[in-house]
């Protein structure tokens, strides 16, 4: 497939699609804004305590420098991000084992129990709709979904590089 129009209201195909993925990616974006709010937090926390999480998964320690490199922050408000969630209980710093000059981050549970409270009304309205589908259409779909979220990384990657052949409509 080429690259799609680039003016507002072209007709393409897949555009009801890409359309909806808007609507689903605003939707989630009110839903997130909404209930940190009503938290007391900032989106920025709860995207920082996702990316110490999503670390941790994985197996990586994430120190403060490498936190503020995946969230695109500057030095300082990295350090006011962190020093703002380690007052409110949510994250803490450690010496790291190997190398006592290193500063690691891990969430606490407070900090679990939060993202509990924020993203499971979300999570059971989802997986509601989620089991009325075949364990087939699920596997087709998650796949579709990944390959979709690794398009918009290569997209992001693309855009930040100046590339000009990203296809964005």
């Amino acid at each position: 497939m080429g690259i799609m129009p680039r003016h507002p209201g072209a007709d393409y195909p897949g555009r009801d699609l890409m359309l909806l993925l808007q609507s689903f990616t605003t939707e989630t974006d009110r839903y997130i804004e909404a209930l940190v709010h009503r938290h007391g937090m900032h989106r920025t926390d709860l995207n920082a305590l996702t990316a110490v999480i999503d670390a941790a998964r994985e197996g990586r320690q994430i120190t403060p420098g490498v936190l503020g490199s995946t969230l695109s922050l500057s030095s300082a408000a990295t350090t006011a991000l962190i020093d703002r969630l380690g007052k409110t209980g949510h994250l803490n710093r450690r010496r790291s084992e190997t190398d006592r000059r290193q500063v690691q981050l891990e969430v606490t549970e407070s900090a679990r129990e939060r993202g509990l409270e924020i993203f499971a009304p979300m999570v059971d309205e989802l997986l509601a709709v989620v089991e009325g589908h075949s364990e087939d259409e699920v596997r087709l779909l998650s796949a579709f979904m990944q390959e979709l979220r690794d398009a918009l990384v290569r997209a992001r990657e693309k855009a930040l590089a100046g590339g000009r052949d990203s296809g964005a409509a």
